[in-house]
């Protein structure tokens, strides 16, 4: 089953803000794990808020273009049923159940992880100054 796996890093204040960065892995999954990864996106974004229309548009970003049934964990979604997803984002949508589908959700939150880091880093040294997006308010 081809799927992107979705994560978003970041989901608490840091100086006021909200410095995300969702990943999005497009993978090629069996029940049992990760058969190809076939492509990854990061993107960042900083928020003065994470309320619920923040990290919708932060995932409709990051899986634009991505084919697959979309993934993430329950708490990224504020616990909403899954039919609900669906309608917000348009496509097939599901919790994680399998191996294979919680492999590709770690994946992304490793890649999520790392690319906030790398956010955060290039942020203290002054680089990409003008370049993040901004939503909340700060746009």
């Amino acid at each position: 089953m081809d799927v992107v796996a979705v994560d978003i890093s970041g989901r608490h204040a840091v100086g006021g803000k909200y410095i995300m960065v969702s990943a999005s892995v497009v993978a090629k999954i069996s029940p049992e794990g990760i058969e190809r990864t076939r492509r990854m996106r990061l993107v960042p974004l900083v928020a003065e808020s994470v309320d619920m229309e923040v990290v919708i548009e932060l995932i409709e970003d990051s899986i634009r273009g991505l084919s697959g049934v979309v993934l993430a964990e329950k708490g990224d979604l504020y616990n909403l049923e899954r039919w609900r997803v669906e309608s917000i984002l348009g496509r097939e949508f599901k919790y994680p159940e399998s191996l294979g589908e919680r492999r590709a959700i770690e994946l992304a939150h490793h890649a999520s992880f790392a690319g906030r880091k790398l956010v955060l880093r290039l942020m203290d040294e002054g680089l990409g100054e003008g370049v993040w997006k901004m939503a909340a308010g700060g746009r």
